[in-house]
C-alpha cells in the first residue's frame, strides 16, 4: 500500500505535540478529522501507531515515525532542488574558456559562484578560439570565454575584462633589459601570432591595432601552446599577448609595457540566443557582477 505525504505529515505532527488537540492546532485543522485519517490510517496499517489517554507513539508508530520523517526530508529537499533548478540556482554549466582566462579570471569567477550560488556545478574545458565557437553552436558547451570571435547574430556576448597589450621578448632581445618600448622599436624582428586557423579574430584585432598605430610588422605563425608559453623562438621575435597573461609565471620571456595605446581583443563570455540553459544565466549574471567589481570592463 501506499501512504498518502499529508498523512505522513499527520503522524509525525502528533508524535512531535504529544496531544491529538495540539497538532490539530498547529496544523490548522479541527481534530476530529484528524483523530479520524490516522485511525484510518491505522486500519490500514494493521497496526495502532499511538495508544490514546495519554497520547504515546506504540513501537510500531515509533517505526513509522522515523521513516515518514526521512520520507519528508527527501521530499522537502527534492521540491527546493527542483525550484532551484527552475530559477537557475543549481544544475549543471559547461563552459569553454580560451588559455588566457584560465589562471586569473576563471578562478575568480569560480570563486563568487561558490559564494553565491554553491548548487551550481561549473565544468570548462580549454581550446583555441575556432574551436569553441564550434563547440557553443554544437551544444558541447553552454557558455564560452573566449577573445576575438567572429561578429555573428546568433551569439551573444557581454565583455568580461578590457585590457593593453604588452610585448614579450626573448631574455636575448636587444631590448630584453628595458622596462618599455615602442611598437617601431619591436620592428628589428618579427611579431610572432598564432596561425589563423586557431585564432581569426586575435589576430586580425592585433594586426589592425598595429596598423592604427602605424607600425606595421612581418608576422610568424607560432603555434603556441595555449599562451603559457609565447613561443620566442628568434632573438629579435616578440609577442603581443593581454597584460594580465604577461604577468603569469609561466610566460617565457621579458615583459615590455608599450608606449603605445594598444588595446588587446576583449574577452567576451559567449551563448547562443536560442539555448541559454537557467544556470547559465545566472553564470552571466555573476560574471558582470565579477566585472564590475574588479573594473575589469573599463
Amino acid at each position: 500500500m501506499s501512504v498518502d505525504l499529508r498523512l505522513m505529515r499527520y503522524v509525525v505532527t502528533v508524535a512531535e505535540e504529544g496531544s491529538f488537540e495540539r497538532a490539530a492546532q498547529r496544523l490548522h485543522m479541527a481534530q476530529p478529522p484528524l483523530s479520524r485519517q490516522i485511525r484510518d490510517l491505522e486500519r490500514q496499517l494493521g497496526v495502532p501507531l499511538f495508544t490514546r489517554r495519554p497520547t504515546r507513539l506504540t513501537e510500531a508508530g515509533t517505526a513509522f515515525v522515523a521513516s515518514a520523517r526521512k520520507v519528508l526530508s527527501d521530499t522537502d529537499a527534492m521540491v527546493r532542488a527542483t525550484r532551484a533548478a527552475g530559477r537557475g540556482h543549481a544544475g549543471t554549466v559547461r563552459i569553454g574558456i580560451v588559455v588566457s582566462a584560465a589562471d586569473e579570471v576563471v578562478p575568480q569567477l569560480l570563486d563568487a559562484l561558490r559564494a553565491t550560488h554553491p548548487d551550481i556545478t561549473v565544468g570548462t574545458g580549454e581550446a583555441w578560439p575556432t574551436e569553441l565557437e564550434a563547440g557553443l553552436r554544437a551544444g558541447r558547451f553552454d557558455l564560452v570565454l573566449s577573445r576575438g570571435a567572429s561578429a555573428q547574430s546568433d551569439l551573444a556576448r557581454q565583455t568580461v575584462r578590457r585590457e593593453p597589450l604588452v610585448a614579450v621578448v626573448g631574455p636575448r632581445h636587444p631590448l630584453a633589459g628595458r622596462p618599455t618600448a615602442a611598437l617601431s622599436d619591436l620592428r628589428i624582428g618579427p611579431l610572432n601570432l598564432p596561425p589563423e586557423h586557431l585564432t581569426p579574430g586575435y589576430r586580425a584585432a592585433v594586426v589592425a591595432a598595429c596598423a592604427r598605430a602605424g607600425v606595421p610588422f612581418d608576422i610568424r605563425d607560432c603555434q603556441q601552446l595555449g599562451w603559457r608559453r609565447v613561443g620566442i623562438a628568434e632573438d629579435t621575435g616578440f609577442s603581443l599577448v593581454p597584460r594580465s597573461l604577461a604577468a603569469l609565471p609561466t610566460v617565457d620571456g621579458v615583459v615590455l609595457t608599450l608606449t603605445d595605446d594598444l588595446p588587446a581583443s576583449d574577452l567576451e563570455l559567449m551563448w547562443r540566443h536560442d539555448a541559454l540553459p537557467p544556470a547559465a544565466a545566472v553564470v552571466v549574471d555573476v560574471a558582470a557582477q565579477l566585472a564590475r567589481q574588479r573594473g575589469w570592463a573599463g
